[in-house]
């Protein structure tokens, strides 16, 4: 009896959907520099939930080149940030009007 009912709890369980975490917000930033030929971004930003970072100004890697293109200093931005070991990387960047 035990086992039956320890086998329909394991049942009960598995059969749940998994539900995905929820993405952290993006963060909101000011483009201080770009540099293409690195792939770095430097940005004054708030702080960035994603990776429990504080507000400050900051060179960033990219995750993909083509992230930075039509980017320039000066303008708004929102964006995400992945932690990859001792790197931090922007994954979105998307200039804000």
């Amino acid at each position: 009896m035990k086992s039956t009912l320890m086998i329909t709890a394991l049942a009960t369980l598995f059969s749940l959907p998994l539900q995905a975490a929820e993405p952290a917000p993006l963060s909101q930033g000011e483009v201080r520099k770009v540099d293409l030929a690195a792939q770095k971004i430097t940005l004054r930003h708030g702080p960035i939930a994603s990776v429990g970072m504080p507000p400050m100004t900051m060179v960033f890697e990219v995750g993909e080149p083509k992230l930075l293109e039509g980017v320039s200093g000066g303008e708004k931005v929102s964006f995400q940030v992945e932690q990859r070991g001792s790197r931090y990387v922007v994954t979105e960047l998307n200039v804000l009007k």
